[in-house]
This record gives structure tokens, sequence and C-alpha cells, in this order.
């Protein structure tokens, strides 16, 4: 009998969403008046260091949360919603939010596992009905954002732990799961799940899922 995935996880930016939210809140900003103008050229530097997964996450957190300090809670929450609205809603992927659909009315477990900051995320689980949403967390002291995290930062190596951790909750382990990622800064969870998938992957990660026989699907194509 053909073995089947029992929980799945997905990456966000690229792979449910045509978009890197990383990048499109800084076009928020500058937008919105929350972020100076060289936000966006620094924006896509950083952008350029996580595609050859040289990006240095102490320098990048330093310039990607600096919009939120000071600001509470629901500040930027409203901002989070607007964000969405205007850059990612229409990027979302009709296939994958066919897929997510049919799995939560199977009553599969889905979750979001995202480098993203969870703020921003939200709102985009919410607009797929995931509910489980794993990020990069803020820290809030005073019900206001320090620009600092609390736990580790969600990219590579960093979402080994977040998934095993739902999987367990789930009642189960990583080789039972599910899950779609994108780029070579997924490789380390790619490679420890039971079934690995490739989703509208960048050029290094599909010749590695080539290489391995990994599935590949892309849903911008579908």
């Amino acid at each position: 009998m053909k073995r089947e995935p029992k929980f799945y996880i997905f990456d966000m930016d690229h792979t449910l969403i045509n978009a890197d939210c990383d990048v499109t809140w800084k076009s928020y900003g500058v937008a919105a008046g929350i972020a100076p103008e060289n936000a966006l050229e620094l924006a896509d530097a950083f952008y350029r260091q996580y595609q050859a997964g040289t990006l240095d996450p102490e320098e990048f957190m330093q310039f990607q949360f600096r919009e939120f300090i000071g600001h509470s809670r629901a500040e930027m929450e409203k901002h989070a919603h607007a964000h969405f609205e205007q850059f990612i809603r229409s990027r979302c992927y009709v296939a994958a939010q066919n897929l997510v659909k049919s799995l939560l009315a199977c009553g599969t477990p889905v979750a979001i596992l995202t480098s993203t900051n969870t703020t921003l995320a939200r709102p985009v689980a919410d607009y797929f009905g995931i509910r489980e949403v794993m990020g990069t967390t803020l820290e809030l002291v005073d019900e206001r954002y320090t620009g600092r995290i609390v736990g580790d930062y969600t990219v590579g190596a960093g979402k080994i732990a977040p998934a095993e951790d739902f999987a367990r909750r789930c009642g189960g382990t990583l080789e039972e799961l599910a899950y779609y990622g994108d780029s070579i800064n997924d490789l380390n969870l790619l490679e420890r799940v039971g079934f690995p998938v490739a989703a509208n992957p960048d050029e290094t990660l599909r010749r590695v899922a080539a290489e391995r026989g990994w599935p590949v699907i892309d849903f911008g194509l579908l």
C-alpha cells in the first residue's frame, strides 16, 4: 500500500504566494510612510542574499523589523492586514488554495512555517484557512514591539525544531510529514521529512529535487 503523509507544512513566500512578504512589506512601508525611501533598495539586496543562501540573519533582522519598534500589536496588525490586501491577496496561488482547502476538508493537520514574522504571515494564513502559523516571533514588551525576536529565526535549519514540534503535537514524526518549500533555504527541512515536495522551486532546488527524485509542483502553472 502506498504511504501517504499524515500532516502537511507549507512554506509561505513563493510557495503559497507569488511574492516575498519581507520584500513587499518594505514596499508597503515606503508607501505608508513608515519606512525610508532607501528601504526598497536594501530589501532587494537582502533578498539576493537570501536566494544565494548567504543571508546574515542578525543584520537582516535589524533592518526588517525596525518599522515595528515602539508600535503596539494593534497598530501593526492593522498594517499587516493592509499589506496583505494591497500586495498579497492577488498573488495567492489558486492551485495552492485548492490543495489546502482539500486537505482541511479531510481533517488533515496543516500548518505554515515561514521565516517571515508571524504578524505579517497571519493574514495570509487566515486567507488560506490555516490556523497553525509558525514563523519568526517578534518580541512585545508592554504590548509594544522591541524590534527583537523571541526564540529562533525560522530560516534554514531553524525550521526543523518547529516542524518536529508540530508533528509531535499531531501525534507523529517528521517521517509522516509532507513539507512544501520553494528554495534552497528549505533544503534542511526537506531532507528531514518523509514527504519532501519542491514547490515552485528555484533553479538550485529544482536541480536537487531532480537528483533526489523528489516531487516538483508549480502552482502557477496549474
